[in-house]
């Protein structure tokens, strides 16, 4: 059994932005899908997972975009499942997109498994292969991170109902549909340019078909940016950070944008 699973790909319009290259958002489409793929390999995909009334949920995630590639290139997909004990409750998957020796991009995801009572269960209990060769080596060998901020009612952006297609196998918002959200507080030509080099997102608690999110953006002195969204009762679902600078491939120094959705109700 090979640890690393891989596929090619090639990046059709749906994955571009409007400068025809691909968007932040197919980055992390390809990623969720080609881990959904592996997990089926190894027979703890959705399907199998939900015949035990458990369900695979994404606790943190990371994706860094190093080159732009463009409509029609043929890509290489890679995901592996890092090493981890019996015991953790939370374990690690890594990714990389390349065009030949071309890295496009990288990521890294935690990840928990929802039991039949609700409670996150044991790694041992996921009925992983006994012989799978987990790998040390990480995509993202930084620590994943949190982020945090207050908003005001000046720092109000927009407000959005979650949508039926935005619900997934488990009844709630997809992690796709969380990164939308967020990449919409750009402009079309923002999102084209090639200057988002990095997005982390870190989920918290889930949202449902018709909830009410408020969004919220504020600008710092020093560049920085700060986003976060929160229901009516003023709980948050995710936060999350980007990393703006020029674009892909110039080579130069980064100037941070930090988007944060908060467990904090605007102050």
């Amino acid at each position: 059994m090979e640890s690393i699973f891989e596929r090619e790909i090639i990046v059709t319009p749906d994955y571009c932005d409007a400068s025809g290259a691909l968007s932040p958002l197919a980055a992390f489409t390809i990623f969720q899908g080609i881990a959904a793929q592996h997990a089926e390999v190894l027979r703890v995909g959705s399907a199998a997972m939900a015949k035990k009334g458990e369900f695979w949920l994404t606790v943190h995630t990371r994706v860094d975009l190093f080159a732009r590639a463009e409509m029609m290139d043929s890509l290489t997909v890679r995901t592996w499942a890092e090493a981890c004990s019996e015991r953790d409750m939370r374990t690690y998957r890594s990714y990389t997109l390349s065009r030949g020796e071309t890295l496009i991009a990288r990521g890294k995801t935690e990840w928990a498994v929802l039991g039949p009572d609700k409670r996150v269960i044991r790694f041992s209990d996921y009925g992983f292969p006994e012989d799978y060769p987990f790998r040390a080596e990480s995509a993202i060998p930084e620590t994943l991170q949190r982020f945090h901020e207050k908003f005001t009612e000046d720092d109000l952006f927009s407000r959005y109902t979650v949508r039926p297609t935005d619900i997934d196998l488990g009844r709630h918002m997809n992690n796709i549909a969380y990164v939308r959200l967020l990449l919409d507080c750009f402009t079309a030509q923002e999102l084209a340019s090639g200057k988002i080099r990095s997005v982390e997102l870190h989920f918290s608690t889930s949202c449902f078909e018709g909830e009410e999110l408020t969004v919220y953006r504020k600008l710092h002195d020093d560049g920085t940016c700060r986003i976060g969204s929160v229901n009516r009762f003023c709980a948050a679902f995710c936060f999350a950070r980007l990393y703006i600078g020029p674009s892909v491939g110039s080579g130069r120094s980064l100037r941070r944008i930090a988007l944060d959705n908060q467990r904090q109700c605007a102050a």
